[in-house]
This record gives structure tokens, sequence and C-alpha cells, in this order.
């Protein structure tokens, strides 16, 4: 399945683990539609798609843990069956026989609050938080942001995040309907109701997570809805605070990859500093008989993500050494 696998069997090292991962369900039990750039959109079919992830990945019998990169639920769910949906597309995660990662996304907090929607999806942090980390092996880590941390939608009218970010959305977007990008210019066009931004607190948090992690001689991958980089995605899709956060990153050499969803035709690529950038095709616009999900195989000097159908196996190699 494609030169990553390839090149694993070919080096004969196996890896130190492996995991699944999915993107954009977005299922709703409504009729077929499309993207406001036109896109099909198969509503009913993504949790065909998810059910066969977990068929495989259960089938191979390896996989530590699964990865969720939010949005299991479309925003265009009827807001009377958005409880029950979500319920219904988490109990398909856990037909997989191992831990499963959520995260939050814009669609997910369209149906519930965060107050709501953070115990279904088994976050269980403080203060409604939705960042977290985790270690399955000693020599990773994994840290999850919240990418709507800063955001207008899923925290109550009246809260203190939600008054930023709509200061910040006045500020940064002059138009009247705060999703769209006229007039906005090359990456300013990220400045929309539907992206958020990762706050002080959180960025404390991560400061001190990748200190720990430098310490621990840990290699880290980063998870986000949101992209972090706009040579991965589009610049609609984009963190507000995207170089804020790489500006931190890039202060430590312990993270190798970020792996994001929201930009459903996905996308790779490698900044200045070397940290690998896959946006995750999306499970929602695959047609009828097509699929998009995957697994990542783990090595110490890199990750193979091995995509299955319209997500794009990748071979992501640390630190290369260029030769003149």
């Amino acid at each position: 399945m494609g030169s990553a696998n390839g090149l694993a069997t070919a080096q004969g090292r196996p890896p130190l683990f492996s995991f699944g991962l999915i993107s954009d369900v977005q299922y709703a039990d409504i009729p077929d539609g499309r993207s406001f750039l036109g896109v099909p959109r198969y509503y009913r079919h993504s949790i065909l798609v998810l059910q066969s992830a977990v068929k495989e990945w259960n089938t191979h019998q390896k996989h530590k843990f699964v990865v969720n990169f939010g949005d299991i639920v479309d925003g265009f769910c009827p807001k009377d069956q958005s409880l029950n949906t979500i319920k219904k597309v988490v109990d398909e995660f856990e037909m997989f026989k191992g831990p499963i990662y959520h995260m939050i996304g814009n669609h997910c907090l369209y149906n519930l609050p965060r107050s709501e929607l953070l115990p279904l999806l088994n976050i269980r942090t403080l203060d409604d938080r939705a960042y977290y980390d985790f270690s399955p092996v000693p020599e990773y880590r994994f840290v999850v942001l919240d990418g709507y941390d800063i955001s207008a939608i899923g925290w109550p009218n009246d809260h203190p995040k939600t008054q930023e970010a709509l200061n910040f959305l006045r500020e940064k977007n002059p138009n009247e309907d705060k999703n769209s990008p006229n007039g906005l210019v090359g990456i300013e066009r990220r400045f929309l109701m539907f992206n958020g931004a990762v706050g002080k607190e959180q960025m404390g948090w991560l400061d001190g997570v990748l200190s720990e992690a430098s310490k621990l001689e840990q290699k880290v991958v980063v998870c986000c809805h949101l992209p972090l980089h706009p040579g991965s995605a589009t610049p609609v899709a984009l963190l507000w605070n995207f170089d804020e956060v790489m500006d931190l990153i890039h202060r430590y050499n312990c993270v190798k990859v970020c792996l994001a969803g929201h930009n459903h035709k996905g996308g790779y690529s490698i900044d200045s500093h070397g940290v690998h950038h896959r946006v995750l095709e999306a499970a929602l616009e695959c047609p009828p008989g097509t699929d998009a999900f995957g697994y990542v195989d783990v090595y110490d000097d890199r990750i193979s993500l091995i995509g299955t159908d319209k997500m794009k196996s990748t071979d992501m190699h640390f630190n290369p050494k260029v030769t003149l």
C-alpha cells in the first residue's frame, strides 16, 4: 500500500508501535450535500467509512490506540438529533479494541456546548479544557491541542473566551459575516468564526509539556483539528495564532510531526525547522464505495502513514540531512 509500507518492509525493522487515525467523519442522517465550494459531501455514508476503519484496525490487532481528529458530526445535523447522533458515532469508535483519543472540531461545537460534548468524548479535564497529552511508549509523547480554546462557538455567550474571540474577529475581519473571507488576503483569510485560537494558559501548558519532553528525550507528535502550517492547508483552515504556536514549538527540537484535520482535501509540508505537517483527508467526502482512514507505523527515525483509498500514504523522516 504505497511506498511507506514498502519501505518499512524493506528495512525489516518492526515499528515501535502503531496507531489508527481518521478525521472529519461529520456524520448526519440527512441527504448528501455540498460544501460552500461545491465539493460533494456524503453525510450518511461517512459512518460506513468509520465502520470500515474500525473493522480494519481491529483486524490488524497491532494498533495501541486510535486518534479521531475532530468533527464527528456535521453542523447540518438537526439540533434535536445532535446528542443521539454524537452518541451513535462515539459508539462506533468504541467498537475499536483499544483506547480512543478524541479532539473537538467546529462542527462538534455547532451541535453541543463543550460542557456537554467533552464527557461524551471522554475528554476529562478541568474547566472544560480540551487539551491534554499522553505517552504510549517512553520514547514518544502525543500532545492534543484545543484549537477552539479561544472561540466564538462552544463556550457560553457571556464567557470571557467567547468575548475575546468576538473582539478578535471584529478587529481582524471587517465583514459582517465573520465566516466570510472576502477582502482578506493570504493567510489573513484564516480569521473566520469557524476557526479558533490556542489561549495563553494553554500556551503555557504546551511550553511545560515540551520542556519536559525535551528533558526526557521524547519525540513529540502534535495533534490539532486545525492545521498549524500554511504549506499544508488552505489559509481559511488555519489556526488563528498558528504562528505563535509554531514559534513556541520551534524553540524545542522534540516536535517531529504535526497532524491535523479540518482542511478536507488534505495536505503535507515540511516547515523551515524540519517539522512535518500532515493534514488528513476527510471521511465525509468519500463517495459510496470509497474510504479515507489510515494507520501510522512509528519508528525511532520516522513515522509512516499508511493510508486507505482516498487517504494518501506519507513517509515522514525526521531531520533529513542535506548533503552538498
